[in-house]
């Protein structure tokens, strides 16, 4: 039965397979720049590798990304540093050595700061705003152009002088009290309990 060589990567040293010794003459070949026939742990978790360090295997972290059948990566521990200055908007980092992740790494994306939540929140709420002065002049017409929302008006004003003036202080009103509440909002949470709705 012929030796089985564990084969590593020369640059780090990774463990990449297992082949059967070459027999050149008659003779295996158990002397190799990238393999070894010293067996590599048996038990390997999930998320690490062995590593030949030149005279026996150890069991490192990897958390690297693996190249596919398609020459892409895939796979690997996102991580991001904040005390780098990585932030919501940050890409997620890679690790291109084995090992375990840098000092001050988190692998779950910083959060969104509450004052971009809340400047979010508060362009939902006035496009809603006129989204709700359309449809109260429009009903039931989904996508008015803007001829018949000043046609609306204009109707609607012909009836009720005051009607349009009367509208539009209802909806900016109720505009008024959701950006209050944007404003006094101490939390995501609490701001997320701010339902954007208005009558129509």
């Amino acid at each position: 039965m012929s030796t089985l060589m564990h084969t590593y990567d020369l640059l780090t040293g990774a463990l990449t397979g297992s082949r059967p010794a070459q027999v050149v003459g008659g003779k295996e070949l158990t002397d190799c720049a990238n393999a070894t026939p010293a067996a590599p742990p048996a038990d390997i978790p999930s998320g690490h590798t062995a590593r030949w360090t030149g005279s026996a295997w150890e069991v490192v972290e990897d958390h690297r990304q693996q190249m596919d059948s398609t020459g892409g990566k895939q796979g690997g521990t996102p991580y991001w540093l904040p005390a780098k200055g990585d932030d919501w908007q940050s890409p997620p980092r890679y690790m291109e050595a084995l090992g375990p992740l840098p000092d001050g790494a988190v692998t779950t994306r910083p959060e969104k700061p509450l004052s971009a939540l809340k400047a979010e929140k508060a362009r939902e709420i006035r496009s809603a705003c006129d989204a709700a002065i359309v449809a109260s002049l429009t009903m039931p017409s989904e996508t008015p152009s803007s001829l018949e929302v000043t046609t609306a008006a204009a109707s609607l004003a012909g009836i009720d002088p005051d009607g349009p003036d009367t509208l539009l202080a209802l909806h900016t009103a109720r505009r008024d009290e959701l950006l209050a509440a944007v404003a006094a909002a101490e939390s995501p949470a609490e701001l997320a309990a701010v339902e954007v709705s208005y009558a129509v």
